[in-house]
C-alpha cells in the first residue's frame, strides 16, 4: 500500500511546550525579561537604526515574559489535577516496541487528554491499564478456521500486504517488501527470473469494501514508468471503478480485488492455504501497525469524543494517527465509484 501513512503532523512550539515541565517555560520566560529588558539595549548602544527597536522591545518585555509564565501556570495547575485523579482514570503508559517492517488513512488530529501517565501510579495498576488499553475485538472471537471475504476484508494493511508477499512465495516466486517508511508506490517487488532485477512490482491497498478509483491505478503506472518495469499489480480487499479497469486494461497493470484473490488463495494446495491462513489471522491481525514504528496501535477518542482512530503507542514520540475503518453501504460503495476515489 503506498502508504497510508499520511506524514505525521508537525505540532506549534505552544504544544510542545504545554508537553514540557513548567520549570522550563519559567525559565524561558526570565531569560526573555533578561535579553529585551538588559542585553538587547546594551546591544543597540548608540546605534541610531537598532535604539528604537531596542526601546519598543524593552517595553514588551513583560508581555513576550508574561506569556511564558502564561504557559507555565496552565502546565503547573494541569499537573495539580491530574495528580489528584483516581489512578483508574489515568492513560496508560505505553511501551516501546522493536522496530518491525513496514506502514492507511486519513489521520486525526491528537487529543489533549493522551498523556503519558503519573510516574508515581502503582506498578500493578499500571500493568492492569495497560492490558485493558490494549484488548482488542480479535481476542473476543474465535479464530477463522477457513478462507472468506470477510476474513481478507478484516486485515490491517500490513498484514494485508505480508500475506499478499507470502501468497507469491508458495507459488513459487521469489518476492519482498518494502522497508518501514515512504515506499515510493511499490509495497512488493517479483523476481521471476535471474537478472536479479525485479519483473513486477505490486501495490496493496487494505481498503476493506471500498472502490479503488483512477487515481491510484495512474500513480502506480507512473512509478511502473520511472522504475522502467512494464509490468504490475494492484491488489485491494476491496473493488475497483470502471475508470480504474479502462487505465489498468491499457497499461498491463493486472487488478486483482477481494473476490479474485479468494479465489487464487482457493486454489492453492490445502497445506499451503492452511498455512497462510494461520499466518494471516496470528496475533491481532485486525488492529493496524503504525507506518512509522512497526508495532501495533491502540484506539484512540478525539477531543470531545467527536472522532474514534488509532493512534501510535509511543505517543507523544511518534504522532502517527490512522483513521477507523468506515461501514460501506451499498449506497456508499457507488458514490466511491462515482467518484473514481
Amino acid at each position: 500500500m503506498a502508504r497510508r501513512r499520511r506524514g505525521n503532523r508537525r505540532t506549534s512550539v505552544i504544544e510542545d511546550l504545554l508537553d514540557l515541565p513548567w520549570q522550563f517555560s519559567v525559565g524561558l520566560g526570565f531569560a526573555v525579561l533578561v535579553f529585551l529588558k538588559g542585553v538587547f539595549p546594551a546591544i543597540a548602544g548608540g546605534n541610531m537604526f537598532m535604539q528604537p527597536m531596542a526601546a519598543a522591545a524593552s517595553g514588551l518585555a513583560w508581555l513576550f515574559s508574561g506569556a511564558f509564565f502564561l504557559i507555565a501556570a496552565i502546565v503547573f495547575i494541569k499537573g495539580k489535577v491530574s495528580k489528584g485523579k483516581s489512578p483508574a482514570t489515568e492513560p496508560a503508559t505505553r511501551t516501546s516496541a522493536p522496530r518491525q517492517k513496514p506502514r492507511q488513512e486519513p489521520a486525526y488530529s491528537a487529543p489533549a487528554s493522551e498523556k503519558p501517565a503519573d510516574h508515581n501510579t502503582r506498578p500493578d495498576i499500571l500493568d492492569k491499564l495497560l492490558s485493558e488499553s490494549q484488548t482488542t475485538p480479535s481476542t473476543t472471537k474465535p479464530k477463522p478456521t477457513e478462507w472468506t471475504l470477510d476474513v481478507i476484508r478484516d486485515l490491517e494493511w500490513k498484514r494485508f500486504e505480508d500475506v499478499c508477499q507470502q501468497f507469491y512465495e508458495k507459488k513459487g516466486i521469489r518476492s519482498d517488501t518494502t522497508d518501514l517508511g515512504p515506499d515510493g508506490g511499490i509495497d512488493i517487488r517479483l523476481y521471476q527470473d535471474d537478472s536479479g532485477r525485479p519483473t513486477s512490482i505490486v501495490q496493496c491497498k487494505a481498503w476493506a469494501e471500498r472502490y479503488v478509483g483512477v487515481k491510484p491505478i495512474r500513480e502506480l503506472l507512473g512509478v511502473m514508468t520511472h522504475e522502467k518495469i512494464g509490468k504490475a499489480f494492484f491488489m485491494t480487499s476491496g473493488s475497483y471503478s470502471d475508470e480504474a479497469k479502462a487505465v489498468a486494461q491499457a497499461n498491463r497493470i493486472t487488478l486483482i480485488d477481494g473476490n479474485m484473490l479468494l479465489m487464487m488463495i482457493q486454489r492453492l494446495p490445502a497445506p499451503e492455504r492452511e498455512s497462510l491462513l494461520a499466518f494471516a489471522v496470528d496475533g491481532d491481525y485486525e488492529i493496524p501497525t503504525c507506518p512509522s514504528c512497526g508495532i501495533k496501535m491502540v484506539a484512540r477518542q478525539g477531543a470531545n469524543g467527536k472522532a474514534d482512530f488509532w493512534g501510535c503507542q509511543n505517543y507523544p514520540r511518534c504522532r502517527q494517527k490512522l483513521g477507523k475503518r468506515r461501514g460501506h453501504t451499498p449506497e456508499a460503495n457507488l458514490a466511491d465509484k462515482r467518484r473514481g476515489s
